[in-house]
C-alpha cells in the first residue's frame, strides 16, 4: 500500500472518531465536525466515506452507519488503551507526548495487540480521562481463570499483596482522596479483606475503601 493511501485510510479512520465523539457529546451536527475536524478537505473526505459506506449526511446532520460504528469503535478503542499504557504503565508524565503518541498508535495497533494490550492492562472499562473504552472480544470472552498481569483490585484473593500499577477511577476528586492515604501507582499494598468493605494495609496504614473503588485500582499481584 503507498504512502498516500496509508494517509487516506487514517484520515478515513480520524474522521470515524472524530464522529463518535461528537456522538458521545450529544451532536451530530455538520457544523460541530467542521469546527472538531483537523481535515484539509473535509467536504471531499465526507463524500468519500459516503462511498465506503461509513457514514450519512442527511439535515444538516452526520452520522455513522453500522459499518462506519465499527470502525470508529475500533479506533476509539485502541487509542484509549494506549493512553492508558502510555500514562499509568509506562508513566509518560507530558499529556501532550501521551495524546500525541496515541494518536499514532491507534493507527498500526493490529487486533490481536490490542487484544494484548488490554488483557494486561486487566481489560480496563476507562481510560485516564474518565471515558469508557469499548470492549473487545477479549474482555467478552474472558476468564477469570487466566489471570491477567494487570487486574483490578477487586479480584485479587484475600491475604495477597500487589503493586498499584494504575488508578482510573470516575471522578479527578477520588484520585485525590486516595493519594492523600497513599493509594498511588508504585505502591504495595497487602489485601485484609473485601466484604463488605475492601480493607487493605499500605506500609503502616490500614484503610478501607469501597467495593467500586477496588474495581477502579489495577495492581500486578506479587508471586508467592
Amino acid at each position: 500500500m503507498s504512502h498516500h493511501k496509508d494517509l487516506a485510510g487514517h484520515e478515513i479512520e480520524e474522521l470515524a472518531e472524530t464522529l463518535w465523539h461528537l456522538e458521545e457529546g450529544g451532536t451530530d451536527r455538520l457544523e460541530d465536525l467542521r469546527r472538531e475536524s483537523d481535515a484539509a478537505d473535509l467536504d471531499a473526505l465526507l463524500g468519500r466515506a459516503r462511498e465506503l459506506g461509513l457514514a450519512e449526511v442527511a439535515d444538516g446532520g452526520v452520522i455513522l452507519t453500522a459499518q462506519g460504528r465499527e470502525l470508529a469503535e475500533r479506533q476509539v478503542r485502541r487509542h484509549r488503551l494506549a493512553e492508558l499504557l502510555l500514562s499509568t504503565v509506562l508513566e509518560v508524565g507530558d499529556e501532550q507526548a501521551v495524546e500525541r503518541s496515541a494518536c499514532v498508535m491507534e493507527h498500526v495497533l493490529g487486533a490481536a495487540v490490542t487484544d494484548s494490550v488490554c488483557a494486561f492492562l486487566g481489560h480496563p472499562k476507562f481510560c485516564p480521562h474518565g471515558r469508557p473504552i469499548p470492549s473487545g472480544r477479549c474482555c467478552r470472552s474472558f476468564s477469570n481463570a487466566i489471570e491477567p498481569l494487570v487486574q483490578p483490585l477487586a479480584r485479587l484473593a484475600v491475604g495477597s499483596t500487589a503493586r498499584i500499577v494504575y488508578i482510573v477511577p470516575r471522578d479527578a476528586e477520588r484520585l485525590v482522596r486516595l493519594s492523600t492515604l497513599g493509594v498511588v501507582p508504585g505502591a504495595t499494598l497487602k489485601l485484609q479483606q473485601k466484604a463488605p468493605a475492601t480493607v487493605l494495609r499500605i506500609g503502616e496504614t490500614t484503610l478501607a475503601v469501597d467495593p467500586e473503588i477496588s474495581g477502579e485500582i489495577f495492581v500486578k499481584r506479587f508471586e508467592e
